[in-house]
């Protein structure tokens, strides 16, 4: 009679085990890391929509924001999310966004109405909004705009260039930052000005300033969490301090809070409510968010202080027991419940949480049927337990008013139980108190229209169909998708307006036509984005691009400007040529009374004043090889053009400027030329006096009228005058060959430097796209180490957990074997 009954008790034992293995497998081969984002700042109200309840609530700050939730904002509200992939979300008034997917490498949005402004600070991550009227895809390091009106949609690039899929044409339009904006609507597309809302953009300028300030300097709390939480540092460094802390035979970098109430304790300073399914912690202190939902809360005696441990990145084999990998949870603690009250213990590094969904390393996921032993005495920080009455469970904001005091450990441990979860076991009627999803005890006036719920259920379809939202599944739907240069400047658009959805409780169901909602310019004040340096500087900290207008502003500017570099002053070369000249800019530059000397007539020295300035040092030296010395000053040119007139010379057409041995050598023989040419008053008075001695009595007038006979030395004068003459015209077109070669080498010159910079441009960019290429392939490698390293280290932990279980069972059959032959061996 024993044997069958050991047979049938052996069978359910093996059962049992494999129903606890094949729990634990499936909690191991789950993702090791569910992302959930985080509500880092609310103005206003800001509803919640609870999918168990089909209900909505108000939401605050430092609340969870993860897949398939959905928000919308009230009258006059503003809000940012922050994802654990480097993307953060802003949102203004009447908005409505759904968080579709949500990987490391990939954030899906759906914006079905309002304004959005979407910033991608990845490297590898990659946005996707969908909304009535189409998709936006943005890569690593862009920055959006997006307008999502009744009839229609406004899109604008606020750094870089992102894509936008129209849902109607399946076309693919570019946004580029800095130009246009595209609006479309349910059929056609067009551009649009480009312009933002000034008090939107004025806000988000003021939210990147104060996160500029927070993240200036490299504190060390920076250094001793992961990438993803990194962005919190500034919040430990303003609560607490940093310790080497003597902790499970090591040193151990940990963060002790130091702006706290006497008698603090983890977990007391907020209140729990049900998100997933499980409880989670909703700080009502500043530093609650990170502290209480990543690492673990160690008490250390010889400290008398609790201290918060930050999660690793990868988990190290070697050190199991007091590490925690990096991942999101609702809460660690553990459950324990007696009569009406209900406490939770902060559960150490190595000890398991229990949920209903795999958060994380040591998550043991149960379900309904499951059966689970818990020794309440195992609990490492039994003693500082938190304890108070069921009935403020789901109530106001903070549990520390209502905390049982003096109760202690052997009290704990012989008079309450634990559990697993907090279930109807627990609390009476849990399961219809709608209290368990609220996040304080405000009360919700108005609400969503059901149109907005139509929306998410069709979301939910839409998630159904297009399977996971990867950047490699993202990326390769785009590429197949036809594109188009831009839209066609006939069809006009009009602005993108909106309607509350916000509504009494009696009129949800109605038909939201009937309601008659005031529609409103999503853009009421709009304006150019003109940014400044530090407002740039704000946008791109690591300098990888510019801000659209200043872009633009600043490329107009440089062609064909000097700008100083580390080689002296360069020009700029472009294609496109500014339609002003650079005298014209010179001009402007310069006070009225010398741009009024410049327009009466000294504009050609002026030019080769600007040219000399625009000359790079390589160019200057060339050039002052070969120059020519400056044109001769006004005066010279007048008293130049007297001896022309005297010595019966023509006015040359074009002056040239001459060498200075030339215009030496010509001055001296212009002097010599005076100085043998007799005056004509001392000519007169030689043939007055000539005549006085003849007798005769002439018409001096007369007399130089006719025709006299020239003497031997003034032929020789005219001999002289006219070989002059001839030099010199050998000497202009001599001067003439020698400027016309000049600016020949001198073009040759520019057009070589051209090609030379423009080679070396072409140099960098290559060199450029080579070190982005290299990057990436690095990074994907880096990623293929850690899956394998990962999957390695699942592999393990499951034949760790498999060998645990096979060792309980042998030692529990060892056990009952030993049990059995002792009792046959008493009868």
């Amino acid at each position: 009679m024993n044997y069958p009954l050991r047979f049938m008790h052996l069978i359910l034992l093996a059962a049992l085990g494999m129903v606890f293995t094949c729990t634990l497998g499936a909690a191991a081969e789950s993702d090791d890391e569910i992302l959930i984002g985080r509500i880092a700042h609310i103005e206003g109200k800001l509803l919640r929509y609870i999918e168990e309840d089909k209900d909505w609530v108000n939401t605050v700050k430092d609340s969870p924001f993860g897949l398939d939730d959905t928000l919308y904002s009230g009258d006059d509200a503003k809000a940012e999310m922050i994802m654990p992939n480097k993307t953060w979300l802003r949102v203004g008034e009447n908005t409505q966004i759904q968080l579709i997917h949500l990987n490391f490498d990939a954030t899906t949005v759906d914006v079905a109405a309002g304004l959005a402004r979407l910033y991608n600070k990845g490297e590898d991550a990659v946005i996707k909004v969908t909304t009535p009227f189409g998709y936006v895809v943005a890569p690593a390091g862009t920055v959006f705009d997006l307008y999502v009106g009744d009839e229609s949609l406004e899109v604008i690039a606020i750094r870089g260039n992102v894509d936008f899929v129209h849902e109607n044409s399946k076309t693919k339009y570019e946004v580029s930052e800095g130009s246009s904006s595209l609006i479309a609507d349910g059929k056609e597309t067009a551009q649009g000005n480009g312009m933002v809302d000034s008090a939107w953009d004025d806000w988000n300028d003021k939210r990147e300033v104060l996160w500029t300030k927070r993240l200036r300097n490299q504190s060390a709390s920076m250094d001793l969490l992961p990438e993803p939480i990194r962005d919190q540092s500034y919040i430990l460094e303003e609560n607490g301090q940093w310790e080497r802390v003597h902790y499970e035979g090591a040193y151990r970098d940990m963060w002790r809070p130091t702006r706290i109430d006497p008698g603090w304790r983890p977990f007391t300073a907020g209140r729990w409510t049900v998100y997933y399914g499980d409880n989670c912690w909703i700080p009502d202190e500043s530093f609650g968010y990170v502290t209480h939902h990543y690492g673990s809360w160690v008490y250390v005696e010889s400290y008398h202080n609790w201290y918060w441990m930050p999660p690793v990145a990868r988990f190290v084999d070697s050190a199991p027991g007091i590490s925690m990998s990096f991942a999101w949870f609702p809460g660690r603690v553990g459950w324990l419940h007696r009569g009406s009250s209900i406490g939770w213990v902060p559960l150490a590094p190595d000890e398991e949480y229990y949920g209903y969904r795999h958060w994380g390393r040591r998550t043991v996921v149960i379900s309904n049927t499951t059966v689970v032993n818990i020794n309440i005495g195992r609990y490492r920080y039994i003693d500082e337990a938190v304890i108070i009455d069921r009935d403020y469970f789901y109530r106001g904001r903070r549990y520390t008013p209502h905390i049982q005091q003096n109760i202690g450990r052997d009290v704990i441990i012989n008079n309450y139980r634990p559990t697993t979860v907090i279930n109807n076991t627990i609390i009476n009627n849990i399961n219809i108190d709608k209290r368990r999803y609220t996040y304080n005890d405000a009360e919700v006036s108005r609400k969503p229209h059901t149109t907005v719920i139509n929306r998410i259920n069709d979301n939910h379809k839409a998630k159904q169909d297009f399977g996971p939202g990867n950047r490699e599944r993202i990326q390769k739907e785009l590429t197949h998708i036809q594109a188009k240069a831009e839209p066609s400047p006939r069809v006009e658009i009009h602005k993108p307006q909106l309607s509350s959805r916000l509504v009494g409780n009696d009129d949800i169901a109605k038909p939201f036509n009937a309601l008659q909602q005031e529609r409103k310019l999503i853009k009421p004040k709009e304006r150019e984005r003109l940014i400044s340096k530090e407002k740039d500087q704000r946008l791109d900290p690591k300098g990888k691009g510019e801000s659209g207008q200043t872009r633009r502003r600043n490329d107009q500017e440089d062609k064909g400007r000097s700008v100083n570099t580390e080689d002296g002053p360069k020009q700029m070369l472009g294609e496109n040529q500014p339609k002003t000249s650079l005298q014209d800019r010179e001009r402007r530059r310069r006070p009225d009374d010398q741009t009024r000397q410049d327009e009466s007539g000294d504009t050609n020295n002026r030019n080769k004043d600007l040219q000399q300035r625009l000359k790079s040092p390589r160019e200057k030296q060339t050039q002052g090889q070969e120059s020519l010395s400056p044109p001769l000053s006004k005066r010279q040119g007048q008293e130049e053009e007297r001896q022309r007139q005297e010595n019966g010379l023509k006015k040359p057409q074009e002056q040239l400027p001459l060498s200075p041995k030339l215009e030496q050598g010509k001055q001296q023989e212009q002097l010599q030329q005076q100085q043998q040419i007799p005056a004509p008053r001392g000519d007169k008075e030689r043939r007055q006096r000539n005549l006085g001695e003849t007798g005769e009595a002439r018409d001096l007038n007369t007399l130089e009228d006719k025709p006299r006979l020239k003497s031997p030395r003034e032929l020789s004068n005219k001999e002289d005058n006219r070989a002059g003459r001839k030099d010199d015209k050998l000497r202009q077109q001599e001067n003439t060959e020698v400027v016309n070669q000049q600016k020949l080498q001198q073009q040759e010159a520019n057009k070589q430097l051209q090609e030379q910079e423009l080679k070396q441009q072409q140099k960098e960019v290559q060199g450029r796209q080579q070190q982005e290429i290299q990057q990436r392939q690095q990074q994907e490698e880096q990623g293929r180490q850690q899956q394998e390293m990962q999957q390695r280290q699942q592999k393990e932990e499951q034949g760790r957990q498999q060998k645990e279980i096979q060792q309980r069972q042998q030692k529990e059959e060892q056990g009952r074997q030993q049990q059995e032959i002792q009792q046959r061996q008493q009868k």
